[in-house]
């Protein structure tokens, strides 16, 4: 479809953002037209109204000191506050595997930027011995499942449009990993990241507005627009895994939550890890009013944060670390309001040109971004049910360069082989503290498999991946 100049630029004149074609006598017909595209495709009203507006944020209008602890099941309770154990929890997440009920879906649209890498960041190698990338964890994972449960797992790999062709194609590049027929991508949409004094849409470069995925409760809308909402439900899915590519732990399909997901008739089952700290910088699962809820950390006063239980530990002890379940049935009824998700505020350092067409880099937070995150949907959950996990189980993330010294791929990758070498160690070998160990879902899915098999060595003294591929 051919753009005409003049139209769109009196609409962004009533708008006050007429300035993103300053710079469109420089650009080529194909430049131009891909400009006004962009354009064409951002409700400038609704950025207005989100600049203007107070951020919605969960918690913001509720009195800090009525929150409390989330009703969840914890690793050390000796009975379970669900009604069911684990042992019927994983004995039912397990049989919905078997039954086909479940698919995955994962959230990919971020770049590799704050790791100093250039491509998707689900492209960055994180095996601590073989180097596969994330991405080709989730495949690992999901082929495997398959494998050992004889059924098919749908996985649904959601992209943004600055990712989404590297994405397919390194897919494709690498035989989709051996899950073709299990294996769909969809795309969320973008929002523009405005001048936070100003409000102006800023520009990415002459020819481009400076535009970024809309936050992972983009994937709400995303998935229903693909089809492959209402395709997964004809299909019998009745669960969906969700997760971030940034965390290689992040329990794909595990069969304990799904099974107390399940069991627990919940519409929305979340699991958490203890916070190491009051300052520990994940979101937190409280309850307000008795319904469950997440807020971000610098939400909570930190005099509330650091309130401690009679046992010293902390009270608002529940971290999210983005692994959920969702029931289908739920996520379609959601699906029906395009505003049950509101847009949040983040305040962000972005480069951008200046109205002289010079490159900007800002050296401190000069940008407002939108987003909307998934986990505003607990207020609409009739059930939610809290499960927590080890914290070395599950939870390796990648989100830092290096020079940050925490959830980065140097850190990521010790937890990984810590944890690989304990599977090891729990079936009576012998490993050294000092060698790396790395296990592939194709050999072992979990330390029951590694038991299981026939041949293990006495001792491990170098570092070794273990795989059958």
């Amino acid at each position: 479809m051919q753009h005409s100049i003049q139209p769109i630029f009196d609409s962004l004149k009533l708008a006050g953002q007429h300035h993103v074609l300053q710079f469109v006598d420089q650009l080529d017909p194909d430049q131009q037209q891909w400009l006004l595209q962009q354009i064409s495709e951002v409700d400038f009203q609704l950025v207005q109204q989100l600049f203007s507006q107070q951020a919605p944020s969960a918690g913001s209008e509720v009195d800090p000191t009525t929150f409390q602890p989330p009703v969840a099941l914890r690793l050390n309770d000796p009975t379970t506050v669900t009604g069911f154990t684990r042992e019927q929890a994983i004995d039912a997440g397990e049989q919905a595997i078997r039954s086909g009920e479940v698919a995955a879906l994962i959230v990919a649209g971020g770049q590799g930027t704050r790791l100093g890498f250039d491509q998707p960041k689900g492209m960055f190698p994180i095996g601590p011995i073989s180097h596969r990338t994330l991405f080709q964890f989730v495949a690992d994972k999901i082929r495997n499942l398959q494998r050992y449960y004889g059924s098919r797992v749908p996985l649904l790999v959601m992209t943004s449009p600055s990712v989404h062709e590297d994405t397919v194609h390194y897919f494709r590049e690498h035989d989709n990993f051996g899950i073709t027929d299990s294996l769909h991508f969809f795309c969320q949409n973008t929002m523009p990241s405005v001048d936070a004094q100003t409000g102006k849409v800023l520009l990415e470069t002459t020819g481009k507005l400076s535009l970024s995925p809309n936050g992972h409760g983009g994937m709400l809308d995303a998935l229903n627009r693909s089809g492959l909402l209402d395709r997964c439900l004809g299909d019998g899915i009745e669960s969906f895994f969700f997760g971030q590519i940034d965390n290689p732990l992040s329990p794909t399909c595990c069969p304990e939550l799904l099974g107390f997901h399940k069991l627990t008739a919940a519409n929305v089952s979340l699991q958490t890890i203890a916070k190491e700290s009051a300052e520990d910088q994940t979101g937190n699962i409280i309850q307000i009013a008795g319904q469950t809820q997440i807020i971000e950390y610098s939400e909570i006063p930190s005099d509330i944060a650091q309130q401690t239980s009679s046992d010293g530990t902390l009270r608002f002890w529940a971290a999210n670390i983005a692994v959920h379940i969702f029931q289908a049935d739920f996520l379609r009824q959601m699906a029906a309001d395009p505003d049950v998700l509101p847009f949040h505020k983040a305040y962000k350092t972005v480069p951008h040109l200046d109205a002289l067409g010079n490159q900007v880099q800002p050296a401190a937070p000069n940008a407002m971004k939108f987003e909307k995150f998934i986990f505003d949907l607990l207020p609409h959950s009739n059930q939610t049910t809290v499960i927590e996990a080890n914290r070395s189980h599950v939870f390796a993330p990648v989100k830092n360069h290096e020079k940050a010294g925490y959830h980065t791929a140097a850190t990521s990758k010790q937890t990984i082989s810590d944890l690989h070498r304990r599977w090891l160690q729990q079936a009576g070998v012998q490993v050294a503290d000092d060698v790396l160990i790395e296990i592939d879902p194709s050999w072992a899915l979990n330390p029951q498999e590694v038991a299981q098999h026939a041949e293990l060595p006495k001792a491990v003294t170098a570092d070794t991946f273990f795989t059958s591929s």
